[in-house]
């Protein structure tokens, strides 16, 4: 991966963490247990970290960078990416269960909650990167 694509992934990133805390807070998504989130954006961000994923932009798809989320009490989320040029898209979201396998959060269980919630992130990340 070349140094342009790797700091616009990061960009990307970061900016995808925010807009997800920023609509989970929002209350815009009616998600179970549906309670609502009473600290701050500031107070959420600073118990989550992102990290790239180690083999983003593999030899086998030069095109499909993850990063993982982690909050202070261990649960995790992994986000892989496309690279669209000026826009990226997301292709796969797992977050971590009580069981050893994640739960696929694009997947039919899951999707119908999780996927428009993630895409209006995605969107929503995408255009603070091209301002």
């Amino acid at each position: 991966m070349n140094s342009t694509t790797h700091s616009r992934f990061e960009l990307f990133a970061e900016a995808f963490v925010r807009k997800y805390w920023e609509t989970v807070k929002s209350g815009d998504f009616s998600m179970p247990p549906d309670e609502p989130v009473e600290e701050t954006i500031e107070e959420l961000l600073s118990k989550i970290s992102h990290q790239m994923e180690p083999g983003s932009a593999s030899v086998h798809d030069a095109h499909l960078f993850a990063f993982r989320m982690t909050n202070t009490h261990g649960d995790w989320w992994l986000f892989t990416f496309r690279d669209k040029g000026q826009a990226w898209e997301l292709v796969g979201a797992f977050a971590r269960s009580d069981t050893q396998t994640p739960h696929d959060l694009l997947d039919s269980v899951y999707s119908r909650y999780f996927e428009p919630f993630l895409r209006h992130v995605e969107r929503a990340a995408n255009d603070a990167i091209s301002i």
